[in-house]
């Protein structure tokens, strides 16, 4: 794997550490989350060739929230499991 950092927010990053997510924890929802985004991407692009990349950041421009909560939705299995790790 190739290690990348992530600059969070102040107030996300203390959320985090009050909560005592783990640095595994976190790698693996945004290993979940990346690859999510990537499909849809993908799936997006072979559906609708004319998409570019500007419509994909504006999806998150106001807000991930909803992408974040659909994806949590779609694996929420893995979730439980991680919370576990």
């Amino acid at each position: 794997m190739t290690p990348i950092t992530i600059t969070l927010p102040d107030e996300i990053a203390a959320q985090v550490k009050a909560k005592h997510i783990s640095q595994q924890q976190l790698d693996a929802f945004v290993v979940i989350a990346l690859k999510a985004w990537l499909n849809r991407r993908q799936i997006s692009q072979d559906t609708q060739n004319s998409m570019n990349e500007a419509l994909w950041s504006e999806a998150f421009q106001d807000s991930a929230v909803d992408f974040v909560d659909q994806l949590i939705d779609e694996n929420k299995g893995l979730f439980e499991e991680l919370s576990c790790l």
